[in-house]
């Protein structure tokens, strides 16, 4: 699949797959990317999969889009390779994604250190208590290395290239290392989560020692703050700690911590620790240098594992969103209903995987049919969670209420009931008599509808602002008015959620009740091209831009 790898800017070093036909950049919360940055627009570049490939353009933004460092005037297919910037933060598209720089095969890597350690003056003698010595300095790792180490070098390079997940790779570092430095009494791999430093794995030499886990965060904190790493002979003697308290309540002798270092920043994130409790019992700088190299290799491999269960992670949610859109779809009706004289159109389109609009078709007692539109405040899966208790509770109480405007306060009811003070539900009511072609309007605080009146070819609303209520979930015991009219030959009735006439363009201007007249003034008024035409009028005023809310037209009307 294809994606963007972020090189630099407020992503740096992170990944993002390309889901979807169409994907927004900018400040807005409801971005797909979203970029927190004063000079990028609120919606400032979008990419989009047409026909098979990918392409970028700019939306007006203050500042512009640049692909491969050059500022687009139009919209621009992406390679595999380029360099997208918004505002310094630059990421590179891939057509497929690139290979995971796992560490070289270790003969690969002792080839190419004992190279560049030939580059390399000695290191001193040190013959002092303490040293540190930067990452850089494991080129000189190999240098008399016993071949017992070497080949603990190239096993640990299988297993890490071998393991992704990393719950299983870091015990398995440890016991590898357990193996060769056979002076060590513990070992520690210490990350550092949210601010803290968690051990994330401690083994100790022997069992006895099991209450003697603690690490001291000075040195640590050391390690990763300078990303260097570090030797000492006797921690606790050591005049570059200062004599610290936890090293004493730690015990430590000897010791060699190596930082584990970030590819995309060169940050440290974690440290390996091994160290002794034996003052007899010393690390040497060949010693260091080897930790360097497992450390070097095992920082690699932990971002790789990282990585995977994040796009792991990722996809279930996406299987759980497309679940959810499905079992979302099942609640709408799948036909529109079959009646004499009567014609029928609907459409939804929700802004997210899932949303928060309603509508349905109710068979009703009397030659009888229900005509209902909602929206929930707000979108995404909350909302479409809320929009399944609508629709079955909606059947419900208009099959056991005679009453259109009895049924929406029962409706009003239960959703107090269900305790869902945080929410509320716009919802519009049609019961359409077959036999006597009137229809009896209930409104709680959602648009009213529009009657298209053949005879005078005018619109008129299917209700007052008086008549409409309070939307739903607002206040118990609310009564609901109802406004009953008849629907004579030619006339139809146009509902529709404020996801239309709310609908914004790239200015930030609303479609409006006067763009949704507009639109649909000119067309031969049926319900299916009144619906059509509006739907598209949605579409073109918010081109270049995100939809901006859940949208859903529903529109009948009598044919003769």
């Amino acid at each position: 699949m294809p994606l963007l790898e972020f090189v630099k800017g407020v992503y740096q070093g992170t990944r993002k797959e390309l889901v979807g036909e169409r994907i927004v950049f900018g400040r807005n919360a409801d971005c797909h990317v979203i970029i927190n940055a004063p000079a990028v627009s609120r919606e400032h570049a979008v990419i989009r999969l047409i026909g098979g490939k990918y392409y970028i353009e700019d939306m007006n933004s203050r500042n512009g889009t640049e692909v491969n460092n050059v500022k687009i005037k139009a919209r621009t297919q992406l390679k595999d390779g380029n360099s997208i910037t918004i505002c310094g933060n630059t990421m590179n598209f891939f057509e497929a994604p690139p290979k995971p720089k796992l560490p070289d095969h270790l003969s690969s890597s002792a080839i190419r250190l004992a190279k560049e350690s030939a580059e390399q003056q000695q290191p001193p003698d040190n013959s002092t208590v303490e040293a540190t010595i930067t990452p850089s300095s494991s080129k000189q790792m190999l240098e008399a290395q016993p071949a017992e180490r070497l080949t603990m070098l190239l096993d640990i390079g299988t297993e890490l290239t071998q393991t992704i997940c990393s719950e299983d790779l870091m015990p398995k570092v440890v016991e590898k290392l357990f193996q060769v430095f056979r002076q060590a009494d513990r070992a520690f791999i210490i990350l550092k989560e949210e601010g803290k430093l968690i051990a994330n794995v401690v083994r100790t030499r022997r069992e006895t020692d099991d209450d003697k886990t603690s690490f001291s965060r000075k040195i640590v904190n050391r390690c990763m703050d300078t990303g260097q790493a570090i030797l000492s002979e006797d921690a606790s003697a050591d005049a570059q700690f200062d004599m610290s308290q936890s090293i004493a309540d730690c015990k430590i002798r000897s010791m060699v911590v190596a930082p584990l270092l970030s590819r995309s920043n060169g940050q440290a994130f974690g440290v390996i620790q091994l160290d002794t409790q034996d003052h007899f019992k010393k690390f040497t700088q060949d010693d260091l240098r080897l930790l360097i190299a497992v450390a070097a290799q095992a920082g690699v491999a932990m971002e790789n594992a990282k990585m995977h269960e994040t796009l792991i992670a990722r996809a279930g949610l996406e299987r759980d969103l497309e679940l959810a859109r499905r079992v979302q779809k099942s609640f709408l009706p799948k036909t529109f209903p079959t009646v004499p004289g009567y014609e029928f159109f609907a459409q939804y389109e929700s802004a997210q995987e899932v949303g928060g609009d309603y509508y349905d078709f109710i068979p009703l007692p009397n030659n009888r049919l229900g005509v209902m539109i909602g929206d929930v405040a707000g979108k995404g899966v909350p909302a479409a969670l809320l929009m399944a208790k609508v629709s079955s509770d909606a059947r419900f109480c208009t099959l056991t209420e005679p009453s259109l405007g009895v049924a929406i306060g029962k409706l009003n009811d239960l959703m107090q009931e269900a305790g869902l003070l945080d929410r509320f539900v716009t919802f519009g009511g049609c019961i359409l008599d077959l036999g006597q072609h009137t229809v009896t309007v209930a409104n709680a605080g959602h648009q009213p509808p529009l009657i298209y009146r053949a005879a005078t070819k005018t619109f008129e609303d299917g209700c007052t602002k008086d008549q409409t209520g309070f939307p739903l979930g607002v206040m118990e015991g609310i009564p609901y008015e109802t406004n009953v009219f008849s629907l004579n030959p030619g006339d139809c009735v146009v509902l529709y959620t404020d996801g239309v006439s709310e609908s914004k363009n790239t200015q930030e201007l609303d479609l409006g009740v006067d763009g949704v007249l507009q639109a649909i003034k000119q067309v031969e008024k049926t319900p299916k091209t009144i619906g059509v035409t509006l739907v598209e009028a949605v579409h073109k005023h918010a081109t270049g831009r995100k939809p901006h809310d859940d949208m859903t037209v529903v529109v009948f009307g009598r044919m003769s």
